[in-house]
């Protein structure tokens, strides 16, 4: 009884002071962190000042604001590494440019930052990995960012640290820049979940930074806020985005599915990972043996949220190119509705390490007001469930006969083995279960697969089963009715990365049955064989 009578007063008190419709602060006699303060700054040294206004604040997507911990707490650090001193990182503080002079940084060389995000350290085994890795891809100066003494609980004073920490990176750029006449272009700023805002935050106060690559950026507090609070594509000239964790965070989901680049990448559906699934696979336990506890830990708690971080490690030395298709949605991309790929076009574009290299923006072909009209737009694709997680897209169109024995749909389950002179690879057409095919129609699904055929595709079998459902009636099938499946002609493109010359990226292959008939008849748990390149139909379309 006690207790509801405090929670009233509480009510009838936030109620007088007008917080449900945002009235003046002056009204509120206690400085409350989640209430907005007009006004109220703060300075940092040589830094600069921050102020939170009203526009910071919203009553449900990020209800409370903090001002950042002092900077001896955060005790931000930039630690370089290059191909002199691959392993053992030197410390470099603007406050001590001896500390610079003396290192292996090299003005004439473009710079990498990783930026960690929320309970991370610079220790994390992808830190190491990533800087590995970029080592490796090119002579660069790669600068990881330390921040853990403000990346700790709780989020919300987190989140508020991130401010700070851009400001810190943003202080140094501008000193690199100023003592050795760098220009902004040369930067490009990494960083994972808040990592990516602090980034953002970096990058707004470096005009014409060169590049930011957000990987996952953190949804709460961030989600649906206005640009200037989170990563957003004015942050820098080039800003690229991976979502792989979007589900929200009611449903553990710690990423943004909110487009904030200029180029936004969602490998199946920027939601749930192949692989993450730790109910249906020993996860846990066979990457503690294999990793260690730390990426045990982060397996059970974050598998999709970490995803994004593996698969730009992975982008940055494969020969495999991870190709994003531009849709509406991911369900119009797997029923194979995007799929072109033509040089000089923004339909399709890299994902990860080499995003600058997409059709139509490598070298900047494209201006900055064009790749602004790409804001907001969604590129898709489809990734593996273990390193390496780069996967060839193929898209398979099967053209359904209708003979008068024909039934005009059955359902059922197709498998597809595709032959060519590069080998041959085994692929599911329904892998969201059974499927209801109508004789007379197409049928199109988007596979992915490690291997590359090269586009010369010899030779397709179809695998076909007959699956019958009995709260559907029509779908039993005993001895009134034709379980066979009807197929004209199977036709498979394999999507290329295209260059110069070119004049598409997709090699297609039409094949028909061998025969005399104009059709395949495949019975259920029967096979149906393609071999003869036959005439490019009208109806078959390309796009």
């Amino acid at each position: 009884m006690v207790l509801r009578c405090l929670v009233a007063l509480v009510v009838l008190r936030v109620v007088q002071c007008g917080i449900l419709d945002w009235a003046r602060s002056d009204k509120i006699e206690v400085n409350l962190p989640w209430l907005p303060f007009e006004n109220e700054t703060r300075c940092y040294d040589d830094l600069g000042c921050l102020n939170i206004t009203r526009s910071w604040y919203h009553l449900i997507l990020r209800p409370i604001n903090l001002f950042p911990l002092p900077r001896n707490v955060i005790n931000t650090r930039f630690i370089l590494y290059t191909r002199f001193n691959p392993n053992e990182g030197t410390y470099l503080k603007v406050e001590d440019e001896s500390t610079i002079e003396e290192s292996n940084f090299n003005p004439n060389k473009s710079t990498k930052f990783i930026v960690h995000g929320f309970i991370d350290t610079p220790l994390s085994n992808w830190v190491r990995d990533m800087k590995d890795e970029l080592i490796k891809a090119g002579d660069m100066n790669v600068i990881v960012v330390d921040w853990a003494g403000g990346s700790l609980p709780l989020y919300t004073q987190a989140t508020a640290n991130t401010r700070l920490v851009g400001m810190e990176i943003a202080h140094l750029i501008k000193f690199l820049m100023e003592k050795y006449d760098i220009d902004a272009s040369d930067f490009h700023i990494i960083g994972h979940s808040l990592g990516a805002h602090t980034a953002g935050y970096a990058g707004s106060l470096v005009p014409k930074l060169g590049r930011i690559t957000g990987l996952d950026p953190a949804e709460p507090f961030f989600q649906g806020m206005p640009p200037h609070v989170r990563l957003d594509p004015s942050d820098a000239e080039f800003v690229d985005v991976i979502h792989t964790d979007g589900k929200g965070i009611i449903f553990l989901g710690y990423g943004m599915s909110q487009p904030c680049g200029h180029l936004d990448f969602y490998p199946n559906n920027g939601k749930e990972q192949p692989g993450c699934d730790i109910t249906q696979t020993p996860l846990v336990p066979l990457t503690l043996i294999r990793d260690g506890l730390e990426e045990a830990s982060r397996v059970l708690v974050a598998c999709n949220h970490v995803r994004a971080i593996k698969l730009f490690i992975d982008s940055i030395n494969t020969q495999c190119p991870y190709i994003g298709h531009q849709c509406s949605s991911f369900e119009q991309f797997m029923a194979g509705k995007c799929f072109t790929c033509k040089p000089g076009t923004t339909n399709c574009a890299v994902m990860g390490y080499h995003a600058h290299t997409s059709p139509g923006i490598e070298n900047n072909e494209i201006s900055q007001s064009k790749l602004t009209d790409l804001v907001g737009n969604k590129y898709f694709l489809t990734t593996g469930r273990e390193f390496p997680f780069c996967r060839r897209l193929y898209r398979v169109r099967i053209e359904l006969a209708k003979p008068r024995m024909a039934e005009s749909w059955v359902q059922g389950f197709i498998k597809a083995s595709i032959y060519s002179s590069a080998g041959v690879i085994h692929v599911d057409l329904t892998p969201s279960g059974e499927t209801k095919l109508e004789h007379g129609t197409s049928f199109t699904s988007v596979v992915s697969h490690p291997a590359d055929l090269g586009g010369n595709i010899k030779k397709v079998e179809l695998s076909w089963e007959y699956e019958l459902n009995v709260l559907e009636p029509k779908t039993i099938c005993l001895f009134w009715c034709n379980d066979h499946l009807y197929v004209e002609s199977v036709a498979v493109d394999e999507m290329a990365l295209p260059g110069r010359g070119k004049r598409d990226a997709s090699f297609s292959n039409k094949l028909c049955p061998k025969g005399k008939k104009s059709y395949s008849d495949i019975a259920s748990r029967g096979k149906g064989v393609f071999v003869d390149l036959c005439k490019q139909s009208d109806k078959y379309d390309k796009s």
